[in-house]
């Protein structure tokens, strides 16, 4: 199968009047360079209008020679946040080629140009399948990198936590909803795009479960991305309980020293009466020892032993 990266117009019109399958992957091709590709490849204007706009979401449009999937993977962006980008790119499927266009460098599809040439099978549903397959598992390696930052995310809340966590917890919910919107739209509407690429004149059919295996892909995607989201819901209430408890704590030892101050207070004020007794017996310094500094200690002993004792939940 020849892989065509540029519009060659003689060797396409060849590879046309041969019957010879080919994967055409343009790059942010020049408009006028697409509408001679539509030309050629005889695409329907309202499909070329899609792909001139991009910006579409995940969809199927079946025509009479061909099929226009709108497809998205993903990549990791490698700079903490956002954690992965979206990555769209227009599949056209015919009985006689496959036509990718994307705006965005996407290695996953250069590195399939060398890989998919010298695989010696004549059957074009399976290479087709190569491209799906080779996009859907980009999933996987997104997932992994969410997975580990939802982790550090986690450690870091059940260490300390701050308030700018709540914010990067709520942004990277934001980022996994939208991945799983993405997808879950994807995956519905893979199986009618599978049936209507199996179904297309002149495609030679190999196995049915090339194309069942990209839907049980798509269907593990989005299992995992939803449980991302709901272990991101889980989190952010764990930030919650782990104020609320850091504020019952705060209480705690406040409510303490509130109450050995509040002690010391009724003793400094007893002894500040001008009680006849107090006045003419205590007036030296063992005197003062005794019920002024003993006065204090012993309350706060007394004190400090029951909180000691309730802390260890003995009664």
């Amino acid at each position: 199968m020849d892989v065509l990266t540029e519009v060659d117009d003689a060797r396409i019109r060849s590879l046309l009047e041969r019957h010879e399958f080919f994967w055409l992957d343009l790059h942010a091709p020049d408009p006028g360079d697409f509408a001679r590709v539509g030309d050629m490849l005889g695409l329907h204007a309202m499909a070329m209008e899609d792909t001139r706009e991009f910006g579409q979401r995940p969809k199927v449009d079946v025509y009479q020679s061909h099929v226009l999937v709108v497809f998205f993977t993903a990549r990791r962006t490698g700079s903490g946040e956002p954690v992965a980008t979206p990555l769209e790119v227009h599949i056209y499927v015919s009985g006689d080629y496959v036509l990718t266009v994307r705006q965005d460098e996407c290695d996953l599809l250069d590195d399939l140009h060398s890989a998919i040439v010298p695989h010696d099978t004549e059957t074009e549903d399976y290479l087709v399948y190569r491209i799906f397959d080779t996009l859907t598992d980009a999933w996987y390696p997104v997932i992994a990198a969410i997975e580990d930052h939802v982790d550090g995310l986690e450690a870091e809340v059940f260490l300390r936590a701050r308030r700018e966590q709540l914010s990067r917890i709520y942004r990277m919910r934001q980022e996994v909803r939208e991945h799983h919107r993405l997808v879950t739209e994807q995956r519905d509407r893979f199986q009618p795009a599978a049936e209507a690429i199996r179904n297309l004149a002149g495609l030679s059919r190999g196995a049915k479960e090339y194309l069942r295996d990209v839907g049980d892909h798509l269907a593990q995607v989005t299992g995992e991305l939803h449980r991302q989201y709901e272990d991101l819901l889980s989190l952010a209430q764990t930030y919650f309980n782990a104020n609320s408890d850091r504020l019952s704590q705060t209480a705690t030892r406040l409510t303490v020293v509130g109450t050995i101050f509040v002690t010391w207070t009724l003793v400094t004020g007893f002894f500040g009466q001008n009680f006849e007794w107090l006045v003419k017996h205590v007036e030296s310094g063992p005197d003062f020892l005794i019920f002024g500094i003993g006065g204090i200690v012993v309350p706060t002993i007394v004190l400090g032993a029951l909180f000691w004792i309730k802390r260890r939940d003995w009664f």
